[in-house]
């Protein structure tokens, strides 16, 4: 007999900001940033191009947005945008997530909200405002690459207020979708726009991926490029877990405490907190112990041990192992208050934090939300 799970009714969710203090709150950036450098310099190190880093990654090409075909351009690109995806253990946050290169779209919510809550704690909170992290890293991109301060916002997940805030901060800007991006990218060679920035890296239709194929073509520099998808398959954070030449004894401590244990799904002998195990089996005789991951985030679902009974476990065990297209995880016992904390980094800026209250009988898309402050 099993205890009955918690259900969305048996206690108030939480409404009001989630306050940390000043160091907590700059140590999730922190964290973020370097946790991100040490995927880029681990992805970098696969290939001397971002095709064959592609390869040697194991990625498919289908997984991610067409490639601009400029090294240079790709990989000073490669960390616009990243999120570093936290749950609060006991021993205090781990990063079980990194979501590079995914969009740049509308940043509104959770800069209206941080206003509000600062405008009524007095200004005694402080929070950092994704918008102008946003404004600040394409104004610098655009200074070091001679490039004038002109935008296509392209796709749906942008909204007007996205361009009026560019605006007011100095840029052209004009919102875009996918069909009129042609007609509006002017001569080949000068386009009209400088930047295109994306709000799905991932175009549901063909039509789609050859009008942004035309677009980099035409020189518009699209945003975030292919490079930075790549830096969030999870291939490449369980590299970085499972430890690199080239890792610095403090590189390896930070990986130790702040990232889970994470290995690519493939057959073969690993150490395991000390001792040298059979990976296969080391999932099948502690299934409650791990979390198996896609590589590609939204691939295919999350499969825990501990919420999963043996024989679909084991079934999705052998199906990660014989499609070698994931990583398992070491599951992160959440605190006894679960929080979720995703930390967001434009060109290593901090831009914003988002809180997320995961209860047991609520989806993980439904969870409750919030945007935390520091005192």
């Amino acid at each position: 007999m099993t205890a009955a799970r918690e259900r969305p009714g048996d206690r108030p969710l939480p409404t009001r900001p989630y306050v940390l203090p000043r160091g907590r709150y700059d140590e999730l950036f922190e964290t973020s940033a370097a946790l991100l450098a040490l995927v880029r310099r681990a992805v970098l190190a696969l290939g001397p191009t971002w095709p064959e880093r592609l390869v040697a990654l194991g990625a498919d090409p289908a997984d991610h947005p067409p490639y601009s075909g400029l090294e240079s351009t790709e990989t000073d690109c490669c960390t616009m945008l990243a999120t570093g995806e936290f749950v609060v253990g006991e021993t205090g946050p781990r990063l079980v997530a990194l979501d590079a290169g995914t969009s740049l779209d509308s940043a509104a919510d959770v800069a209206v909200f941080t206003s509000a809550v600062q405008g009524q704690a007095g200004g005694t909170l402080f929070a950092h405002d994704p918008r102008a992290a946003r404004a600040d890293a394409l104004a610098d991109l655009c200074t070091r690459r001679g490039l004038p301060r002109s935008v296509a916002l392209v796709g749906p997940g942008f909204a007007p207020d996205d361009a009026h805030d560019l605006r007011q901060r100095g840029f052209t800007t004009d919102l875009l979708d996918h069909d009129r991006l042609p007609g509006a990218l002017g001569r080949p060679g000068r386009p009209r726009y400088a930047l295109g920035l994306l709000s799905s890296t991932r175009p549901a239709a063909d039509k789609e991926r050859a009008r942004l194929r035309d677009a980099q073509r035409a020189g518009l520099l699209l945003l975030p490029p292919l490079s930075g998808s790549l830096l969030a398959d999870r291939r490449a954070l369980a590299l970085v877990s499972e430890g690199l030449p080239w890792m610095t004894h403090g590189e390896r401590s930070l990986v130790e405490r702040r990232l889970p244990w994470t290995r690519l799904a493939l057959a073969g002998r690993t150490w395991w907190h000390g001792t040298e195990q059979e990976l296969p089996g080391l999932l099948l005789a502690q299934r409650e112990r791990f979390v198996l991951k896609r590589a590609v985030a939204g691939a295919g679902p999350l499969v825990a041990g501990h919420e999963t009974d043996e024989p679909t476990w084991t079934a999705a065990v052998r199906r990660a192992f014989r499609d070698a297209d994931s990583v398992v995880q070491e599951y992160v016992r959440p605190a006894p208050a679960p929080l979720a904390l995703s930390a967001r980094l434009f060109a290593d800026r901090p831009g914003g934090c988002r809180a997320r209250y995961p209860l047991a009988g609520v989806s993980r898309r439904a969870a409750p939300s919030a945007a935390p402050r520091c005192r």
